[in-house]
């Protein structure tokens, strides 16, 4: 049986990520999945005009994706992971911290939403 968690989250940032460019966005993302000990395998970044930018980082448990609305000062990040061959939900839940952390604050932690998918 194969089992998915699925990570959503709007939280506010900080100041810093304003100034942020596609490149730090991707380069945050691919961090932290390192850091959770998760497979990159591809990125995707578009930075809109006049303002606004998405990031999108695959990886070979699923992906990891960011839409930064500066407008509202948010961001919202939806991650998906795949139990293929191992449990992997504790480290999708390191990923929710390690995220939490570097765009928004700790106070924050409890503002991810959860739905586990099995089939």
């Amino acid at each position: 049986m194969i089992k998915s968690h699925h990570f959503s989250a709007i939280l506010p940032v900080t100041q810093i990520v304003y100034s942020w460019q596609k490149t730090e966005f991707i380069e945050v993302l691919k961090k932290a999945a390192n850091t959770a000990e998760f497979n990159v395998v591809g990125e995707l970044a578009f930075a809109f005009q006049p303002q606004g930018i998405s990031a999108v980082v695959l990886l070979s448990e699923s992906h990891i994706a960011l839409h930064f609305w500066p407008e509202q000062a948010k961001v919202t990040i939806d991650i998906h992971i795949c139990d293929y061959q191992k449990d992997n939900l504790a480290k999708a839940q390191l990923l929710t911290q390690i995220l939490t952390k570097e765009i928004s604050s700790s106070e924050y932690l409890n503002n991810w939403h959860y739905l586990s998918i099995s089939g």
